[in-house]
C-alpha cells in the first residue's frame, strides 16, 4: 500500500484579543506630529495614526484613539490596561524596556529618526554643535529622546549655563521659539528631525544640526521607534510584527545610520 505523502500545514496565528472586543485601542500622545497630532477638528492624524489604523483594519478591528496628556511614561500604559498598543514616536531604550517589563512587548522597530532644532531665520547659522548652546535656552518635550540628547551633550561639554526647559507639547515649543523677542526667551526647540521640519515650515522656523542621540554616558546612537503592545492583548504583537514586515511606513524607514556631527 502506498501512502500519501502529509501535507504539512503551517501554524495558524493565534487570535488576536484585544482589551474590547473588535476595537484596537492605541494610547497616542497628540502633539507630536507629523507622527501623531490632532486637526484643527480634533480628528488625529500622523504617520504612527495612520500606520495603525491601516493594521487595525487588516486585523478586521475598529481603531480607538486613546489620549495621553504626558509623553514620559507613556509606553508603560499598555501594560497598566489603559489600551492595546502605545504610539507616538517611541525610541527604544533600555530604560523604557526596563519600565515596562513583562507587561509591555515590544515591536520591530519600523522608522529610525534624527535628532534636530528648530530656530529663528536669523539664528539659522548660530546652532551647529552643543557648545552652541552656550548661555542659551532650548525647549524640548520632558522625559522625550529630545531631552536625554540635549542633557547628555551639554554635560559631556561641560557646559553649565544652558536652560533646558521640558514641557508636553511640541507644537507650544515651537511657538515660543517663533514668538520670542531677539536676545530674550528660547532660543531653539528640540525635536525629531521629522517634527523640527514640518513644525519649521508651518512656523516659519529653520531646522538646524540634524545629528543622532547621545546617551548619557555620552555614546553616540541611532534611535529607532517601536510601537509598546500590552502583553495581555493576545495575538496582537505578533501580528503586529507580520505588519511591520510587511507594510512600508509611510515615511519611510528614517537614517538607521548616524551621521558625524560638531559634538
Amino acid at each position: 500500500m502506498i501512502l500519501a505523502a502529509a501535507t504539512v500545514l503551517p501554524l495558524a496565528a493565534a487570535p488576536v484579543e484585544t482589551l474590547a472586543p473588535g476595537t484596537l485601542s492605541v494610547c497616542m500622545f497628540a502633539t507630536f506630529p507629523p507622527f501623531v497630532g490632532k486637526s484643527d477638528a480634533g480628528v488625529w492624524e500622523g504617520w504612527d495614526v495612520d500606520y495603525l489604523k491601516a493594521f487595525a483594519a487588516s486585523q478586521g478591528l475598529r481603531f480607538q484613539p486613546v489620549e495621553v496628556a504626558d509623553f514620559d511614561g507613556l509606553w508603560t500604559r499598555p501594560g497598566a490596561d489603559a489600551c492595546d498598543i502605545a504610539a507616538s514616536g517611541i525610541a527604544d531604550l533600555a530604560t523604557r524596556r526596563q519600565a515596562t517589563g513583562a507587561a509591555g512587548v515590544w515591536s520591530d522597530h519600523y522608522y529610525f529618526v534624527l535628532r534636530a532644532f528648530g530656530v529663528r531665520k536669523a539664528d539659522a547659522g548660530k546652532l551647529a554643535r552643543a557648545a552652541d548652546l552656550e548661555g542659551r535656552t532650548i525647549m524640548v518635550i520632558a522625559g522625550s529622546t529630545a531631552d536625554v540628547d540635549a542633557r547628555s551633550r551639554v554635560a559631556q561639554a561641560r557646559i553649565a549655563d544652558v536652560t533646558i526647559i521640558g514641557t508636553s507639547d511640541d507644537v507650544e515649543n515651537a511657538r515660543r521659539v517663533r514668538d520670542a523677542a531677539e536676545g530674550e526667551g528660547p532660543f531653539a526647540f528640540g525635536s525629531g528631525l521629522g517634527t523640527v521640519q514640518y513644525l519649521s515650515q508651518k512656523m516659519g522656523l529653520v531646522p538646524v544640526w540634524p545629528h543622532c542621540m547621545m546617551t548619557p554616558d555620552g555614546n553616540v546612537r541611532n534611535e529607532p521607534f517601536s510601537f509598546i503592545v500590552r502583553a495581555k492583548s493576545t495575538g496582537v504583537a505578533d501580528a503586529l510584527n507580520a505588519f511591520i514586515a510587511a507594510t512600508p511606513y509611510g515615511a519611510g524607514r528614517g537614517s538607521e545610520a548616524c551621521p558625524g556631527d560638531g559634538g
